[in-house]
């Protein structure tokens, strides 16, 4: 058997090798995963990793990776930005290369890595040279090409040097709609470990955070069960929308605050979100890693904390949702993650300097335009009261944050009006003159405004450094790219030859979502480059009038810009709304607004390209307004019937609302006055959160018929609260006196019928008492006197007792005249009948068959049951 298996052709079963997975679309062929180190010098190496991916559906042969570079640095910014694949330049000298794989299988990667000693590149002095890693088949074509840039220092004397301050941004688009409504669950995800805004915290931080709950009670922790509409330390919202004063502060207090003077820096010393005796401790400071300036939107940080506080609504999509329907709606628990998020937050930003934007970083530009002053002015209130209730402490309000860095002279006056002196600007607002060719050192003087301070500075952003920071970090090998222009940037900066001590600001975009690698990168390199050292933002000064640099141009705002804004259409809807909340709140008891963080919300910047989800939004906080006036309503009743010619209705007055309490006007008036007339009531009242109470209205109704009685709910002002008013339709029927009417004959007739009968038996019963008193005075019986009864009445009374009858039979009396049926009747009832007259006294028990005797012998009178 060994020998025929042996020798018989059995087919060979071949094992094939999983087939290598598709590369996606947008998979680059080359990635440069590390370049080392960040700067370059003499006597280093530099390296170059990564990996070479085949996308093609063929395999490659002979792959080689290498590395072209030029000795020339780049002579200014503008050269470095015009470098590239379209460029028209391309550099030449030969650098090291790798020939990684004899045959690369579609699909499949191979790692590389080029190492060349400093010296060998032959660069000359301080520069950023620029850097070219191909990989190529063994045919000479071009599979994949990265372009990068080298930062080189020499020999490392006399390295230039920049001062650089971050801005480090903690913003998101409005994410509700009225307060209980999400727009997604783009938020949830963003405060989780992974998310957009917790990386951003954790690479700001500098620092370990944890991102997981533990055993504590956050929500008593960071006081999430307080009442969310009560302002810090119970002051109203009119004074928490202004500057708040320091009376409670004391000197040492005032001393602990960078600010200076409690009033100055917007609070109370006490008022830093740490509960009483805060004041008695000093603000943490960071003392490790580079200096940032959290630029927050208050907005952001208050949609997190409503959805770390309780439950509420996430819309799967708003915009698709058919016109005039419901979207769909899903409730969500209140959110753990935010809740860590916020702790961590409170945490962080309590070290640094945090400046903040108005709430929900509003269209000020705009709404100033349009005449609506007062909704921008209350975007700085709303900002700061969302800030001492999500962080516990306030912003430094000497700066101001527009949206975008742009403002015209209408926001600036209203921002320096609120306090503030320093402005954080983008280039576009203060161009620099285009024969300057150099970067500029970012604090420049404003003019002078009222309300702002002596010199009013604008710290203006590099917007290079700007765009350096929004390369796209999510894909292979973006991170090494990006970071090697960040540095390449900088140095740059550092090595123009300007004069003077410079300083830079970088400043991400709103939306800024790097890599945790990237991210942490940048903020380190900022302490490594060896041309780069960290400045606080605060500490950034104007230079001396002689020597600053008149390299500006006056504040600008772009047409590009004034083009984009919210139109006045939208914000005349946006109006429309808020005369709806105006409404509403005339009819609270508190003076509240609690719609108008919604309201600004819909006056973001955010909604200049987001037209369809602006309109979607609109439209849910108008329902939502709607909805809250429709529960201050009468509760119609049933129809009311008057059944004489006044009457009284009550009319039920209803508060669903389960916050707030409501003071009303009530209005009731007839269709028809003539017919029914409405008589005094209580016109005015307050009702409490989800009660009733009724309010009793006379009606007087001059003629029988319908007639219609409305009644509608105002404010103090008299105006109508709900479009329509409740009817109540009222029968006059005037049943009331012939109601009357009819009893009254009714009461005649029957004393008419009963008066007679009543009167002989009254006759009858004093005729009989009179004959029983005479009886009994003379001591005879009927046959003396006295009315006897009629025959027939004796024999009745003799059947019935047996003994009675017979002593009637022997000794009947004598006839008298019978009395009337009726009071024969009443003598049965009543007892007294005529057989009391029919016995006579007679001797001798014995003989009359009689065994019963009186004490005196005298038989009693024969009365049994059947009398």
């Amino acid at each position: 058997m060994a020998l025929a298996t042996a020798l018989l052709p059995f087919p060979a079963m071949s094992v094939q090798a999983p087939a290598p997975s598709e590369p996606a679309e947008d998979t680059e062929p080359l990635v440069v995963e590390r370049i080392t180190p960040d700067a370059l010098d003499e006597d280093a190496t530099l390296r170059v990793s990564g990996e070479v991916v085949n996308t093609t559906s063929d395999s490659l042969r002979d792959v080689t990776v290498r590395m072209r570079y030029s000795s020339h640095p780049f002579t200014d910014r503008a050269a470095m930005d015009a470098f590239g694949s379209d460029g028209d330049w391309q550099p030449d000298a030969q650098g090291p290369d790798d020939e990684i794989t004899a045959e690369l299988p579609p699909g499949t990667s191979q790692t590389y890595t080029l190492s060349v000693p400093a010296e060998d590149l032959n660069l000359g002095s301080y520069g950023v040279y620029p850097l070219v890693v191909e990989a190529v088949d063994g045919d000479g074509r071009v599979i994949g090409t990265q372009y990068t840039f080298l930062p080189y220092v020499g020999d490392g004397e006399d390295t230039p040097s920049v001062d650089i301050a971050w801005v480090w941004p903690l913003m998101a688009a409005p994410q509700r709609a009225d307060d209980d409504t999400f727009l997604g669950d783009g938020l949830a995800a963003s405060v989780t470990e992974d998310g957009r805004l917790a990386r951003l915290l954790a690479a700001g931080a500098q620092a370990p955070l944890s991102f997981d709950p533990g055993d504590e009670d956050l929500v008593e922790l960071l006081g999430l069960d307080a009442d969310p509409s009560e302002s810090p330390d119970g002051a109203t919202d009119e004074e928490t929308a202004d500057t708040l004063p320091g009376d409670g502060a004391s000197e040492e207090d005032d001393a602990e605050e960078d600010g200076g003077d409690a009033e100055e820096d917007g609070g109370d010393a006490e008022e830093d979100g740490a509960g009483d005796g805060a004041s008695e401790e000093p603000a943490p400071v960071r003392t490790e890693g580079v200096p940032v300036t959290w630029a927050v939107d208050p907005g952001t940080l208050d949609d997190v904390l409503r959805m770390a506080a309780e439950e509420h609504d996430v819309l799967t999509d708003p915009l698709a949702v058919p016109a005039e329907a419901d979207p769909v709606r899903e409730a969500a628990e209140a959110n753990p993650a935010a809740q860590v998020w916020l702790r961590e937050a409170r945490r962080v930003l309590a070290m640094d300097t945090v400046v903040a934007t108005p709430y929900a970083s509003p269209d000020l530009a705009s709404l100033l335009r349009n005449e609506m002053d007062g909704d921008a002015r209350a975007s700085v209130g709303i900002g700061r009261e969302a800030m001492e209730r999500a962080l516990g402490m306030p912003a430094d309000e000497r700066f101001a944050l527009p949206a975008g860095g742009l403002m015209d002279e209408a926001v600036y006056g209203l921002l320096a009006e609120q306090g503030a002196d320093r402005f954080l600007l983008s280039e576009d607002a203060l161009p620099t003159a285009s024969w300057f060719r150099t970067t500029p050192t970012a604090p420049a003087p404003l003019p002078a405004v009222e309300g702002a301070g002596e010199d009013p500075v604008a710290l203006v952003a590099d917007e290079g450094i700007t765009d350096v920071l929004s390369l796209p970090t999510d894909t292979p090998g973006g991170t090494a790219l990006a970071m090697q222009r960040f540095a390449a940037e900088t140095a740059m900066i550092a090595g123009e030859n300007a004069g003077g001590d410079r300083v830079v600001v970088a400043s991400p975009e709103p939306g800024w979502d790097p890599s945790r690698e990237f991210a942490e990168g940048v903020l380190a390199a900022s302490e490594d480059l060896p041309w780069l050292s960290p400045e606080r933002l605060e500490d950034i000064e104007l230079p001396a009038a002689e020597d600053r640099e008149d390299i500006r141009g006056r504040l600008t705002y772009p047409e590009e810009v004034a083009e984009s804004e919210l139109g006045s259409t939208y914000l005349g809807l946006v109006e429309d709304v808020s005369r709806d909340v105006r409404m509403f709140n005339s009819v609270l008891v508190e003076d509240s607004d609690p719609f108008r963080p919604a309201l600004v919300r819909l006056e973001s910047v955010h909604w200049r390209e987001e037209e369809a989800l602006a309109g979607a939004t609109r439209a849910l906080v108008t329902e939502k307004v709607d909805q809250s006036l429709a529960d201050v309503r009468i509760i119609p009743g049933e129809d009311v019937t008057l059944a004489s010619r006044t009457g009284i209705t009550g009319i039920l007055v209803a508060n669903d609302l389960e916050d707030q309490a409501v003071y009303v006007h009530l209005s009731v008036y007839s269709e028809n006055a003539e017919r029914l007339s409405i008589g005094e009531y209580n016109t005015h009242f307050e009702i409490a959160p989800g009660a009733k109470t009724t309010v009793y209205v006379p009606l007087s109704a001059r003629i029988n018929g319908r007639t219609v009685v409305h009644a509608s709910l105002h404010n103090s002002a008299g105006e109508p609260i709900n479009s329509q008013a409740v009817q109540l339709p009222v029968n006059a029927t005037g049943l009331g006196t012939q109601a009357l009417l009819i009893s009254g004959v009714g009461a005649l007739i029957l004393i008419a019928a009963l008066a007679p009968r009543a009167l002989r038996k009254w006759v009858v019963r004093r005729t009989r008492a009179a004959a029983e008193t005479e009886q009994a005075a003379a001591g005879t019986g009927p046959a003396q006197g006295g009315d006897a009864p009629e025959p027939g009445d004796a024999a009745r009374g003799a059947q019935e007792t047996g003994e009675g009858a017979a002593a009637a039979s022997e000794d009947p009396a004598p006839p008298a005249s019978p009395p009337d049926s009726a009071d024969s009747a009443e003598s049965a009832e009543s007892g007294n009948g005529p057989a009391d007259a029919d016995a006579s006294p007679r001797e001798g028990g014995a003989e009359s068959g009689n065994d019963t005797t009186t004490a005196t012998g005298d038989s009693p009178s024969p009365r049994g049951e059947g009398a």
